[in-house]
């Protein structure tokens, strides 16, 4: 008899740990949308990583690693953070884009061969991440959603406007990567820039600075 209420009480006691911890969940993410909305950017910068994930909509260790990525392929740079917002950009469009063959941010991030700070073997990443690298998450989406980006811009090098490259219209260079433009008419970029037309791209002028917040001085690691 001792051990039926025992089990009962157990059995109770996992059921309400199971009830409850949605009920949590929802509670910190409605507490999390709330600090979000009623900020400045500047306050957001320096945001929990936890609120700025909930933001772009990722798993914390999903953003995390995404960070992690735009920081060691992105360049450092004391006026702006141009380069690291346009990897992260590409990362998002190879994503939404359906000639990829991923579909969410860590899957692009590891596939094979296309990120050196991502090990091809492993997928484990050799880099930290800053508070740079996190904005540029975050402002990459903005800008992406919005479309400020070209949703074309799905590859990069550090190499020049050579090799692959060759075959794509050049878009920009920031901080090192010379970042190209590729013809796509999957239903996403149909959907986002209907009216693309190639030979209309031109190449972002070289004062084209995608800055911090104001108030906001550099953040390395």
């Amino acid at each position: 008899m001792v051990k039926k209420i025992i089990s009962v009480f157990i059995t109770m006691a996992m059921m309400t740990f199971v009830i409850a911890e949605p009920v949590s969940a929802n509670v910190r993410f409605e507490r999390f949308e709330m600090m979000w909305n009623d900020a400045t950017d500047a306050e957001r910068y320096y945001m929990p990583t936890e609120v700025k994930a909930y933001a772009c909509g990722l798993s914390t260790a999903d953003f995390i690693f995404f960070a992690r990525v735009v920081e060691g392929e992105g360049k450092d740079n004391d006026d702006n953070i141009t380069d690291k917002v346009f990897v992260a950009a590409s990362v998002l469009n190879r994503t939404n884009c359906s000639r990829w063959p991923t579909r969410t941010v860590i899957s692009t991030c590891q596939r094979p061969g296309q990120y050196e700070v991502v090990d091809r073997e492993t997928h484990e990443i050799h880099c930290g991440r800053s508070l740079d690298s996190e904005w540029a998450v975050v402002i990459a989406y903005r800008m992406v959603e919005n479309n400020e980006i070209d949703c074309h811009m799905v590859y990069y090098n550090a190499y020049g406007f050579t090799g692959y490259s060759r075959a794509f219209t050049n878009y920009a260079y920031f901080g090192g990567n010379y970042f190209s433009v590729i013809p796509c008419s999957c239903e996403s970029c149909q959907r986002r820039m209907p009216d693309w037309e190639e030979d209309e791209v031109e190449m972002l002028p070289d004062d084209y600075a995608v800055l911090r917040p104001e108030g906001v001085g550099p953040n390395y690691l």
